[in-house]
């Protein structure tokens, strides 16, 4: 048998309740798994344990209260290049085509580790690629702290072309901002965040078999509402971390959520469309999911440091090559079970029990402080494990050991466990 076409769209921030969009899937013969749980409410842990099939606890990729914001970016490129456990690696290595089409610059992008032999960065604002230049270009930036160093630093080394190309870079996104001002009028235009440049990257990519193509899409992640009111939803939710309470006037900045996701799940059927269009779809394996899911005000906000069913509950449909059984289904999913899901000699997906974490708030500081809000206490920073499993829901504080809540005929059992 040759060796199957593996693609695995991730549609950053999508709940598995405004997912239903993706039910067409079903007619190009995806299977619809229940119960799929992210392991992490945001997207870098999550995406590391579906490349690597570990915990955020196992592979160490996690906010901390040392490690947010550029600290944990840094850490993270350093860290990915030590884990043994890597399909991004493992099929590059295998010779596989790599491509990565990314929209999350933030966080799935080269700057943290994630590298294929081919990488394609979408500005999600923007919705243009950003080149290699670029790319390198802030990365430099980003490791110097600021564009004043940045500038000094090359000064001193007296390289005037990367200076020159830094300055076409910066002419370049400001005219390209200009593009942009539609989205500041109305949250209509903020809707398409790269998703469509995308799809026409598929469409004109030369796809090499075989590929192994990891995609991120934003269409459901913020801004949801026009450019310039994105700053307050930041701030609405860390005053919601901070407090425990949520303004009902902050509520407004996610209301047109379910139109972002409605536009989420339509690229990904047009993406899945263009892929089967030009690939062997009899010899493609696809996985469509999601990373986390956000908070809407159903007890919190966005998806900081909360394991409520709307951070941690996730679509997730897969597409097998023909000839390969479709794998069963346990009680839940994880995505850690990724890595299986791509493994022809594994029957059974799923596990009786699964786990969620939480390791604080990946936020630095200096975002509270610009917010007009104090520093995060010590509290904001317990590590916290749900348990989910058939008659079981466990949320356990294992930074101070104790029990937050627990459901189900089976807790018992599984708090004994906890416990000693």
């Amino acid at each position: 048998m040759p060796k199957p076409n593996i693609v695995i769209i991730v549609l950053d921030t999508l709940r598995e309740d405004h997912a239903q969009g993706l039910d067409k899937l079903l007619d190009y013969g995806f299977v619809k798994y229940q119960n799929a749980i992210a392991p992490a409410p945001w997207t870098l842990p999550s995406h590391v344990s579906m490349l690597t099939g570990l915990y955020p606890s196992e592979h160490g990729i996690h906010e901390t209260k040392e490690l947010r914001g550029e600290e944990l970016i840094r850490y993270s490129r350093l860290r990915i290049s030590t884990l043994e456990h890597n399909i991004l690696r493992k099929y590059r290595d295998e010779n596989y085509n790599t491509i990565l089409i990314s929209a999350n610059i933030s966080y799935v992008t080269t700057w943290t580790g994630f590298e294929a032999g081919h990488n394609i960065l979408i500005d999600p604002i923007t919705s243009s690629i950003e080149t290699d230049d670029a790319i390198t270009i802030d990365a430099e930036v980003k490791k110097l702290g600021s564009r004043v160093n940045f500038i000094l630093y090359n000064l001193r080394k007296k390289d005037i072309p990367k200076l020159l190309k830094a300055t076409q870079l910066y002419l370049i996104r400001r005219i390209r901002r200009l593009k942009t001002f539609p989205k500041h009028i109305s949250e209509r235009f903020v809707r398409e965040k790269g998703g469509s440049l995308a799809v026409s990257l598929i469409k004109t990519l030369r796809l090499e078999e075989p590929f192994f193509l990891l995609v991120n899409l934003m269409e459901s992640h913020n801004p949801y509402t026009r450019l310039g009111e994105d700053k307050k939803l930041i701030c609405a939710t860390l005053k919601w971390v901070l407090t425990g309470s949520i303004a009902p006037q902050d509520l407004k900045f996610w209301r047109t959520y379910p139109h972002h996701a409605e536009r989420a799940t339509k690229r990904a059927i047009e993406l899945v469309t263009a892929i089967l269009q030009k690939a062997d779809r009899s010899n493609s394996l696809i996985i469509v999911t999601s990373d986390h899911g956000e908070l809407l005000g159903d007890g919190g906000l966005h998806h900081i440091y909360s394991l409520k069913d709307g951070n941690i509950r996730v679509p997730l449909y897969v597409k097998y090559p023909e000839g390969w059984r479709k794998k069963k289904q346990k009680s839940y999913v994880p995505l850690t079970d990724v890595p299986k899901i791509l493994d022809p000699s594994t029957d059974t997906i799923g596990s009786d029990l699964v786990i969620s974490e939480t390791f604080g708030v990946q936020h630095a500081d200096q975002t509270f402080q610009r917010c007009g809000l104090e520093k995060p206490p010590a509290t904001a920073f317990h590590h916290k494990i749900r348990i989910l499993g058939n008659k079981v829901d466990v949320l356990f504080n294992r930074t101070l050991g104790e029990i937050e809540y627990a459901k189900g005929e089976q807790a018992q059992e599984v708090l004994k466990k906890l416990l000693h």
